[in-house]
């Protein structure tokens, strides 16, 4: 492992070898081979189809770096390789995803991709405060993705993994018996709302989106289309008043104070007396997976100008608008958490 002393430490961590060798790694899917047996630079670089000896340098590097253990036989004058449980994250099956959205020839990632020029202008971002994503595409992140269906498309199916995710616990963890009408503000594609409506067949639900998704969405939730509305529009207007509980998803992190403290306050407007607002973000504070929460931080700033924020900064947002911060649950999906606002009586 690399962090042996401070010298090699700020090598490895600086050098732009460090992401790309890792990512040739997920690519070559090596910890999966590794896994079935092949552990040397030889029967490696049989199974993929690459030059041994350079193969043999990256295997060499990443070694350094924890993914795998190095072993050198005297005898055959042959290093072996050992997964280590750096190495296992990268393996196709784990939980995690992260070979996917590592690996530089995966077809599903064009969104992932488009990310990665502006990540590059992070200077730029960090001397200004605003975000980059027009310098490195020419047109600001969300009318990029109208611009460009495939990674619109790619854009909604990330949202809609993430909510498969959530859906599970989401269910689990809020008392959605109790609820009539849930809004679901932003909600892309309809795939959390839908989970939703399947779990609960008395709840009625309502998706706001704008019109460029309203069409996927219909398809996606045409199994419920009895009990689920679908509106076009913005949560800068006014939106749909009347429901017991507005749903916002991964998405308040998006915009900046300014603009997320707006849409809190547009649901603020619309609660029906005794309605709730649930906020489902990624915490900074959450104390569990630190470092993906700094990195959506990051990512929030290069494209959106947006921001990962912390329970206190939920807490202030919603008393900006009229909002009592009345409830806050813990997913077990690292980061994130469920907010509850109820609205300020008037007097």
């Amino acid at each position: 492992m690399f962090r042996q002393d401070p010298l090699n430490t700020i090598l490895a961590l600086g050098s732009g070898f460090t992401p790309t060798a890792v990512r040739v790694t997920a690519t070559l899917r090596l910890p999966d081979l590794v896994e079935q047996g092949h552990r040397t630079a030889a029967a490696l670089a049989a199974e993929t189809g690459t030059d041994e000896q350079s193969l043999g340098r990256v295997l060499h590097y990443v070694s350094l770096l924890g993914l795998f253990e190095e072993t050198h036989d005297a005898e055959s004058r042959q290093r072996t390789y050992e997964l280590t449980d750096v190495g296992r994250v990268l393996l196709g099956d784990h939980p995690s995803n992260l070979r996917r959205w590592l690996d530089y020839e995966d077809p599903s990632r064009p969104m992932e991709a488009r990310f990665e020029p502006a990540v590059g202008r992070l200077m730029d971002a960090v001397r200004t405060g605003l975000p980059v994503y027009e310098q490195a595409h020419g047109r600001p992140f969300w009318k990029d993705l109208e611009a460009n269906p495939d990674i619109e498309k790619s854009f909604n199916a990330g949202i809609a993994r993430i909510a498969g995710r959530l859906v599970p616990e989401l269910a689990r963890i809020y008392d959605w018996a109790s609820v009539g009408h849930v809004v679901d503000v932003g909600g892309g594609n309809g795939s959390l709302l839908l989970k939703l409506l399947t779990e609960y067949p008395a709840l009625r639900g309502t998706l706001l989106e704008l019109p460029s998704v309203i069409d996927e969405a219909a398809g996606v939730t045409a199994p419920v289309s009895d009990r689920c509305e679908l509106v076009a529009g913005s949560f800068f207007e006014p939106i749909p008043a009347g429901g017991d509980v507005y749903l916002i998803a991964n998405t308040l992190h998006n915009w900046s104070d300014r603009d997320a403290a707006r849409i809190l306050g547009r649901c603020s407007a619309a609660l029906a007396p005794g309605g709730r607002v649930v906020v489902v973000e990624r915490l900074l504070d959450s104390g569990k997976d630190p470092v993906m929460a700094s990195y959506a931080d990051l990512l929030m700033l290069v494209l959106l100008g947006g921001r990962e924020r912390s329970m206190d900064d939920l807490r202030d947002l919603g008393a900006g608008v009229g909002l009592t911060l009345t409830d806050s649950r813990k997913f077990e999906l690292p980061g994130h958490w469920l907010v509850e606002y109820t609205k300020e009586e008037t007097r």
